[in-house]
Order: structure tokens, then C-alpha cells, then sequence
């Protein structure tokens, strides 16, 4: 919802939502049975050194492949904590194995390049 707030807001949200279901005449409840539930997999890596993960080649060719290796299907999502020195790492597709496997993959790596 870029056109409204360039961060997570939950009022926001809230009425975007709200602004759907205006929109659609449909409950909440039948909206949401239209949302794909796929398996979703998050770590968080102590890392010293958790700012510069954007600028590692190797996480940054881990995190391409990963995406790569998952498809229009799936997606991965790398970012710093806010409130604690650790890497957040998420990825998520329809296959848990292969999201468990790459969730791992990128975590060791982040953990063994961060510190």
C-alpha cells in the first residue's frame, strides 16, 4: 500500500481492508478462503555485523538463488532485526522441504559471513 505509507501501519491496513470488502459486497471470511496458505519458514541469526548482509555477495547470490529455486511460486524475504542484532530471514512456497532446506541454507550462510 505504497500509495498510502511507505511502512507496516496497521490502521492502514485495517482500512484497506475494509475498503475491499466495500468494494467486493464479500465478508472477511470468504476474502480470506481466497488468500493461498503455503508453508513458511523464519529464522533469526545472531549476527554482529547484521547491517551489511546487503552489501555480502554470497548471501546476496544465495538469497537470488533461493528465489530462483522457488519460482513465481515463492518468495524470500532478508532483513535486519530492529530491536535485537540478528538477521531476520523468511521464505515461503508451496513445497515445505525445499522452503525448510533454502530457510536453512540462507540462515548458516548469513550466520557464518555475519560474525
Amino acid at each position: 500500500m505504497l500509495e498510502h505509507t511507505t511502512s507496516g501501519d496497521g490502521i492502514v491496513t485495517a482500512l484497506e481492508v475494509l475498503r475491499v470488502m466495500a468494494r467486493s459486497g464479500l465478508p472477511l471470511d470468504r476474502l480470506a478462503a481466497q488468500i493461498p496458505m503455503l508453508p513458511q519458514q523464519q529464522r533469526a541469526v545472531k549476527a554482529r555485523h547484521k547491517d551489511q548482509w546487503e552489501g555480502d555477495p554470497a548471501i546476496q547470490r544465495a538469497i537470488r538463488e533461493a528465489q530462483g529455486r522457488l519460482g513465481d511460486g515463492g518468495r524470500v524475504l532478508v532483513r535486519p532485526s530492529g530491536t535485537e542484532p540478528a538477521l531476520r530471514v523468511m521464505v515461503e512456497g508451496p513445497d515445505a522441504a525445499l522452503v525448510t532446506e533454502l530457510a536453512d541454507a540462507i540462515a548458516a550462510l548469513a550466520g557464518e559471513r555475519l560474525n
